[in-house]
């Protein structure tokens, strides 16, 4: 084991503890993840969804659209997602709501573009979702593509460079791990900590019996091998939403100190401020996007 691997793994050993309630099972999980879109969504306004065709991207298990479609303000809702098996799960969370049906649709999404007509679409909202697109400049083009003009999309996403950027904390606790170490040594750390005996599994590391699945881990040692997470930065988005045709009408950054009080998040929204360092200290930014009119 190389020395970075081993200091990794010492330093992640000492700092690792048990999951929260949220993350032990997917009945607790699927409830804070309602929690987290709901605060999520208070960072945009009600009158986003008035009159609007909607495309929610990345929809997942359907909870953000549940949530627009119990608003009673957009014309239309459309889920979008690869993941057949939460398509299943939206659906069959969709047919509880028989006064939803003239308005919220699911639909199986294609790496090759949306399945939706061009400039069909008011609003796009994506939440928690633009980091794991491994083509990001493709998709914003496709979203260009269907927003009618003056149509606009609506992000949370969170930066790669920064604390948590590749969304692994849940085996190495360490923030900025992807900086101070490296990718072999995150991912060579993560296969050595899923095998521990000290380890306890999250509710995505089990089957269907409630036994751990094999270690993933040892599959990959780069980012782009797991395909999980894109490496997008601040400057490759802007240029990225210029070349699509898009602007930024708004982009809001909250530091590592998240929406906390106090020291931690006064020491984040300091460091935030600085030039070139501040893309590191941020946690997680608030983006709308707009298509100009013709």
């Amino acid at each position: 084991m190389d020395l970075r691997t081993t200091a990794c793994t010492a330093l992640s050993k000492r700092m690792m503890s048990a999951p929260d309630d949220r993350m032990a099972g997917k009945d607790s999980y699927a409830d804070w993840r309602d929690q987290s879109l709901v605060a999520s969504w208070r960072h945009f306004s009600d009158s986003e969804l008035d009159g609007k065709d909607v495309l929610d991207f990345g929809c997942g298990e359907g909870q953000l659209a549940m949530l627009f479609a119990s608003k009673k303000l957009a014309r239309s809702i459309t889920g979008v997602d690869i993941d057949t098996a939460a398509l299943a799960r939206a659906k069959t969370a969709l047919a509880k709501f028989p006064e939803f049906a003239d308005t919220l649709h699911f639909v199986e999404g294609n790496v090759n573009g949306l399945p939706v007509a061009d400039e069909s679409i008011d609003l796009i909202t994506a939440f928690d979702c633009m980091e794991h697109v491994m083509e990001p400049g493709a998709i914003l083009q496709d979203w260009a593509r269907v927003l009618r003009p003056g149509g606009r999309a609506l992000l949370e996403w969170f930066p790669f460079k920064g604390p948590w950027g590749p969304h692994m904390e849940a085996l190495i606790p360490l923030p900025w791990a992807h900086l101070v170490f490296g990718e072999k040594a995150m991912f060579r750390t993560a296969a050595t900590i899923y095998d521990d005996p000290d380890f306890v599994p999250r509710h995505w590391d089990l089957d269907a019996e409630g036994h751990k699945k094999p270690n993933k881990w040892t599959r990959w040692e780069s980012f782009a091998e797991q395909a999980y997470v894109n490496g997008l930065d601040i400057a490759t988005f802007r240029t990225l939403v210029a070349d699509a045709g898009l602007t930024i009408d708004r982009m809001d950054r909250s530091g590592f100190g998240g929406d906390s009080k106090g020291a931690k998040k006064l020491v984040g929204d300091m460091l935030m401020q600085l030039p070139v360092l501040g893309e590191y200290a941020t946690s997680y930014a608030v983006i709308a996007l707009e298509k100009p009119k013709a």
